[in-house]
């Protein structure tokens, strides 16, 4: 791969603004991203090593992807190695249908924004001025802003519901205000591929939802093409369109669905599962361990929702429930508005309970 000083001026139209109109990913089908028998590594010379190989697979433009795999298989490697900052060992990356390495490195860096797991702490850095920093490929490190500069700016700060913390120190932010901002500073970049590393990671539940949400609009409602790593399994099931998962002869890739389908996605995170007591949920795609149920009771539910709550509690317990049958210990579920009842029918006996937590630990006392 030739240096990034050596490299050809890019060809692209997209050395102009490269923002997409909403709506337009039902419209793009364009091969924005593709590797070609790529394999990833570190190192230099013969001291090179390679960590992954044999990687073949593909981006569409507005697709949001989640990159999958166990630690230490290459997930940040490869991120890094798609995002022109490091080389692969062999293989090749193209992008727009022409190979990474002949694109310059502004010019690549007009068409691909990365943003790293590092977290930026730059005392007296403010939110806008950070966001700004994206537009140094059409500006230069010490270029003006132009008005369209600004245009972008904003745009990209109003995309991430920043602007009542631009004028805040980043080093004032929660980490979920901080993420947005290192995203915003990615899309004032303005380019139609973005690549992150964990976007989510460290973030509470609610900031990790806000972020992957995030993405998805980015991608289905303004045309960006994201690829991100990530460990949530069930935010990438819910939000992704596609998952690339990284295994020990390369990568396998499609939609959520039928990587669970076919077994693949299981069989992927799952390979260091030497017990085989961690399976995967077939209809919901849960990991759950597998469990050895010591009693049973009969459930007669009032709604889908107490339901599937109290059933899960109880198999917690080693409890196992069925529905169709009637059985010496039978529990009745009921809820109304916001209050939720449990009554529990043995040998003639009523027992009611106000709390799954309570019905639980007395169903423990007679089974």
């Amino acid at each position: 791969m030739s240096s990034p000083d050596n490299r050809l001026p890019a060809e692209s139209p997209n050395n102009a603004s490269n923002s997409n109109a909403a709506g337009s990913i039902s419209e793009d089908r364009t091969e924005l991203v593709r590797l070609e028998k790529l394999e990833i590594g570190y190192g230099q010379g013969r001291k090179r090593k390679s960590i992954a190989g044999k990687m073949n697979c593909n981006v569409f433009g507005g697709e949001l992807v989640s990159l999958m795999g166990r630690n230490g298989s290459g997930k940040s490697t490869l991120l890094r190695t798609i995002a022109g900052l490091q080389h692969p060992v062999r293989g090749r990356i193209m992008i727009e249908g022409r190979a990474q390495e002949e694109y310059h490195r502004m010019d690549l860096a007009r068409m691909l924004g990365f943003v790293s797991t590092e977290v930026v702490r730059v005392q007296g850095l403010r939110v806008r001025d950070l966001v700004a920093m994206g537009r140094y490929p059409h500006t230069g490190w010490f270029g003006s802003l132009s008005a369209g500069d600004q245009d972008q700016i904003d745009r990209a700060i109003e995309l991430t519901s920043l602007g009542s913390l631009v004028e805040r120190d980043l080093d004032e932010l929660s980490d979920g205000e901080r993420q947005r901002a290192m995203i915003a500073r990615t899309l004032a970049q303005d380019t139609r591929i973005m690549v992150l590393d964990e976007p989510t990671a460290f973030l509470d539940i609610t900031h990790r939802h806000e972020i992957t949400l995030l993405l998805g609009e980015l991608a289905r409602e303004h045309g960006k093409t994201i690829i991100f790593s990530s460990h949530d399994l069930q935010l990438s099931l819910k939000q992704a369109d596609k998952i690339w998962l990284i295994q020990e002869d390369g990568i396998v890739e499609g939609a959520p669905e039928d990587l669970v389908l076919n077994g693949k996605l299981e069989e992927g995170l799952l390979q260091d599962n030497a017990s085989g007591g961690l399976k995967m949920d077939p209809h919901t795609g849960d990991l759950e361990m597998h469990k050895e149920f010591k009693h049973v009771v009969s459930l007669t539910a009032g709604s889908d929702e107490i339901r599937a709550w109290t059933i899960r509690s109880l198999e917690r317990s080693g409890i196992r429930v069925e529905e169709n049958k009637k059985h010496p210990v039978h529990v009745f579920a009921k809820k109304r508005q916001d209050e939720s009842t449990w009554r529990v029918e043995e040998e003639g006996r009523e027992t009611d309970f106000k709390s799954i937590y309570d019905l639980s630990l007395y169903l423990r006392t007679i089974l």
